[in-house]
C-alpha cells in the first residue's frame, strides 16, 4: 500500500471514515488524489479542516444535501458512498481512473444531454441547449434507442445530464435504464452523471438509490440526484444553470458551487464530489462520431418523409434523364 500524505494544514480533498479498516479498499482513489493535491483523512466531519475544498464521506447515513458547511461558513461539496468493502473497491477503481484525467490535464467534456421522449422533457432539453456555451452532444430518446445509448456512453464522457421521468431504480427513458445495465456495458467510467428527476438519490431501508448504485458499480465517479419529488420550475432553473456552469467548471464541486443554492435544495452527491468533468482518452472523438451518425440518420429520415409526402399528394419525383445529353423539350 503506498504511503499516504495526510497533509492537514492545507487539505484540499478530505475523506471521512469512521471505519479505518475500509481505507485499504479506497487506496486507488486516495493515491490518485495525492498525485493532484493534498489529502486529509478524518474520522468525522467535525475533524475536517476549514481548508478542505471537497469532502467524501464513507458509511453512515447519506447526507440530505450536496454541501457541508465549513468552520468559516463556506459551502463545501459533500459526497457519500456506502461502507460495503467490495463495492468500495469497484467505486475506488473507477473514481481513481476519472481522477487520473485531472493529473493528465485532459480537456473538460464531452458533455452529453440525455432525456425522455416527452414533450416537457424535450422542451427543457431545447432550453438547456440554448443556455450551454460549450459543445453539448444531444442524445435524447427521440434520437437514439437504449442499445445505441449504452454503446455511446462506453467512451466515458466527462458529464451526462438526464432530463425527464425517473424512478428510484433508474431512468424511465430509453425503455428503462438501471445502474446495473449502465455498469454492465461500461468500458470507461463517466466523470459525473446528473439526473434532473425525482427520487433518484432517495434510499430506502433495503437498497441504495439509483445514484448510489451508479457510483458504487463504477459507472461514474459521482452521480447527483434528488432525494424527493420533482419541483418543475426549480428543476428548470437547475438544468439551465448546469448548462451555463459548464463553461468555467473543471470539476463537479466547482459546477455545483456555481449553481443557485435554492436550485440544488433536495439534491445530493453520490461518489466523489471532486470528480473531474473530463472524459476518457478519445471520448471527444467517439462522441463526435456518434453525433455525426445521429445527424446522418436524421437527414435520411427527412428525405424519406419528404418522398412519402410527395407521393401522398400525387407529385412525381424529379428524375434526372439517364442520357446526360438530353435537351429539355421546348416550352410552348
Amino acid at each position: 500500500m503506498p504511503g499516504r500524505r495526510a497533509d492537514t494544514m492545507n487539505a484540499s480533498w478530505a475523506l471521512i471514515s469512521a471505519q479505518p479498516a475500509l481505507l485499504d479498499a479506497l487506496e486507488p482513489l486516495i493515491a490518485a488524489r495525492q498525485r493532484t493535491g493534498r489529502v486529509q483523512i478524518a474520522n468525522s466531519i467535525a475533524e475536517v479542516r476549514s481548508e478542505a475544498a471537497t469532502i467524501l464521506m464513507v458509511g453512515g447515513a447519506p447526507p440530505p444535501t450536496a454541501f457541508a458547511t465549513s468552520r468559516d461558513g463556506r459551502r463545501v461539496p459533500l459526497g457519500w458512498v456506502g461502507a460495503d468493502r467490495e463495492r468500495l473497491r469497484v467505486f475506488a477503481r473507477a473514481a481513481a481512473e476519472v481522477a487520473s484525467r485531472q493529473a493528465q490535464e485532459q480537456a473538460t467534456g464531452p458533455a452529453v444531454l440525455l432525456g425522455q421522449r416527452d414533450f416537457a422533457a424535450l422542451l427543457l432539453a431545447d432550453e438547456v441547449e440554448r443556455a450551454a456555451e460549450v459543445p453539448l452532444f444531444r442524445w435524447t430518446a427521440e434520437r437514439m434507442g437504449r442499445g445505441e445509448l449504452l454503446d455511446a456512453l462506453r467512451c466515458g464522457p466527462g458529464l451526462a445530464l438526464y432530463l425527464g421521468h425517473a424512478l428510484s431504480g433508474g431512468w424511465v427513458a430509453y425503455g428503462g435504464v438501471t445502474a446495473a445495465v449502465l455498469s454492465a456495458r461500461r468500458k470507461h467510467p463517466l466523470g459525473a452523471i446528473l439526473t434532473i428527476a425525482p427520487d433518484t438519490a432517495r434510499c430506502d431501508r433495503t437498497r441504495l438509490s439509483f445514484c448510489d448504485e451508479l457510483a458504487m458499480r463504477g459507472a461514474c465517479s459521482a452521480a447527483v440526484g434528488a432525494t424527493g419529488k420533482a419541483r418543475y420550475e426549480t428543476d428548470r432553473v437547475l438544468a439551465r444553470s448546469i448548462a451555463r456552469g459548464l463553461t468555467k467548471s473543471r470539476m463537479l464541486g466547482e459546477l455545483l458551487l456555481a449553481i443557485p443554492e435554492e436550485a440544488l435544495r433536495g439534491y445530493r452527491i453520490a461518489g466523489d464530489p471532486a470528480a473531474p468533468l473530463s472524459g476518457a482518452a478519445h471520448a471527444w472523438q467517439a462522441a463526435s462520431a456518434v453525433q455525426r451518425a445521429i445527424r446522418d440518420a436524421a437527414g435520411e429520415l427527412a428525405v424519406a418523409a419528404e418522398e412519402e409526402h410527395q407521393a401522398a399528394i400525387g407529385v412525381q419525383p424529379h428524375r434526372v434523364p439517364s442520357d446526360s445529353s438530353a435537351v429539355p423539350g421546348k416550352i410552348v
